[in-house]
């Protein structure tokens, strides 16, 4: 039998050099978001999109002093479950940002705070409190990120969307207010 070379076979990608490759970009904006003064306790949580899903810090984990093996990687997420891989458990916000890549396809990363937004800042307000982590939450968030790059998910802090995580994370620490954290994380 004759054998085909115009067939090609997808490249293997290894999950845990995918996550070896952002390490250093979550410890860095872990810390400038503590150097702002909006890394409150475990509260807070950032992730990036990656070829097969994403890359997000897990339950538990302080954005302050973040360990690579706190780094999960998600391949699917829904109302039910979700499917990941590491050592530790994903963000309990996890579906939002699933929500937020499915309905916004432009989206790169995600920097959560458990802030509030700066007086002089004009940002988009969700209009009711929603459960975190729900499919609900996702869904009205993703929305509201689709007119904006930063919103605020009523009594639970900022979302800022970028083509980077630190993109993201600025802009989350250029809209947070250190002075308005929520501890009710």
């Amino acid at each position: 039998m004759a054998e085909d070379n115009s067939i090609k076979r997808p490249r293997a990608i290894r999950i845990e050099d995918v996550i070896k490759e952002h390490v250093q970009e979550f410890i860095d904006n872990g810390k400038l978001i503590d150097k702002n003064g909006l890394a409150i306790g475990s509260g807070g949580n950032m992730s990036v999109r990656v070829l097969g899903g994403i890359l997000i810090t897990s339950t538990g984990s302080m954005l302050s002093d973040l360990k690579p093996d706190e780094i999960v990687f998600v391949g699917a997420a829904n109302s039910d479950a979700v499917y990941f891989t590491g050592s530790k458990k994903p963000s309990s916000e996890t579906i939002t940002h699933w929500m937020i890549y499915q309905k916004n396809p432009g989206v790169k990363a995600i920097s959560h705070v458990n802030t509030g937004p700066k007086n002089s800042k004009n940002i988009t307000v969700s209009e009711r409190e929603i459960p975190y982590g729900t499919k609900e939450l996702g869904d009205d968030t993703a929305m509201l990120l689709q007119k904006a790059d930063v919103v605020m998910m009523k009594n639970h802090g900022l979302m800022a969307i970028g083509s980077s995580l630190t993109e993201a994370t600025r802009r989350a620490i250029d809209a947070g207010d250190k002075e308005k954290p929520y501890t009710f994380i």
